[in-house]
């Protein structure tokens, strides 16, 4: 037999490690009954991975991703994305395996995946305008907010992305879910103290662009909203020591922002964006 063709697990969902992409894969989750979740740095390789069927959700088609399928052993994978691809899709030769759902239009990752798999019901409505409102950092609802906090705490304490992702099956934030979110609540507020701390405004061309280092406990989505608080910039840009960044704007901006991520190698949306700075 071929040892190629052995799968542990029938179904795996990788996924980016926002809300949006924990939001995608909890519908994939409730979809097949039967799913494992990994996170994926969304600017990194695809790790090595085996299951029977393989969906990736939320993560943009880039030189990366795609050169590194190869380390993905599936029967079937399907790829389902709401960033618009930062190379040329039409230029790539898929596998025969692999099934693409591109679109760069909708608003989320999970909208994609609901309409993908015909989902509907109350639970599956509310999980998926909790994601969009997310992605789109609409933060109108201390649910909203919350979620988005859990998820970033989650990713940050390095915790199994299988009990979250339960949880929001259920809308539960309860348990361990909430220890995680106190916990992670107390411990933002001295990082908000550390990004502003090393932010600089600078003015370039009429417009005001705050650029900040940011510790990992706080996302880009997150560190971004706090230096458009705190500084008034029509622009934000976060630095992680990782290395990589995050390009915001303020709604009053029209500044499109993937042109600006596009310099340093990476994309993304007109309003938010990232890339990798190159180095730590």
């Amino acid at each position: 037999m071929n040892e190629e063709k052995i799968f542990e697990i029938d179904n795996l969902c990788v996924t980016h490690t926002d809300f949006d992409g924990i939001a995608s894969a909890t519908l994939v989750y409730l979809a097949l009954k039967n799913c494992q979740t990994k996170l994926q740095d969304p600017s990194s390789n695809f790790s090595k991975v085996k299951a029977k069927r393989v969906i990736i959700t939320d993560i943009a088609i880039t030189g990366a991703t795609f050169s590194s399928l190869q380390n993905i052993n599936a029967d079937t994978i399907l790829w389902i994305d709401h960033h618009r691809p930062f190379v040329d899709v039409s230029t790539l030769a898929f596998p025969e395996n692999v099934k693409i759902i591109v679109d760069p239009v909708s608003p989320s990752a999970v909208e994609l995946v609901k309409k993908y798999f015909s989902l509907n019901g109350d639970v599956i409505e509310k999980i998926t305008q909790l994601g969009t409102k997310a992605d789109r950092w609409q933060l109108d609802s201390e649910e909203v907010r919350s979620w988005v906090d859990i998820t970033t705490a989650w990713v940050n304490y390095h915790l199994d992305p299988n009990i979250l992702v339960q949880a929001l099956a259920k809308l539960e934030i309860s348990g361990k879910v909430k220890e995680v979110l106190e916990k992670y609540r107390s411990e933002k507020e001295e990082a908000k103290k550390e990004l502003i701390k090393n932010t600089i405004v600078k003015e370039i061309k009429g417009h005001i662009i705050a650029v900040g280092l940011a510790p990992s406990i706080l996302s880009g989505s997150e560190s971004a909203d706090i230096l458009l608080k705190e500084t008034g910039s029509e622009v934000q840009i976060v630095l992680k020591k990782e290395g990589w960044m995050s390009f915001r704007r303020a709604k009053t901006s029209t500044l499109n922002l993937i042109t600006l991520a596009k310099a340093f190698g990476g994309g993304g949306h007109e309003y938010a964006s990232g890339a990798v700075l190159g180095k730590s």
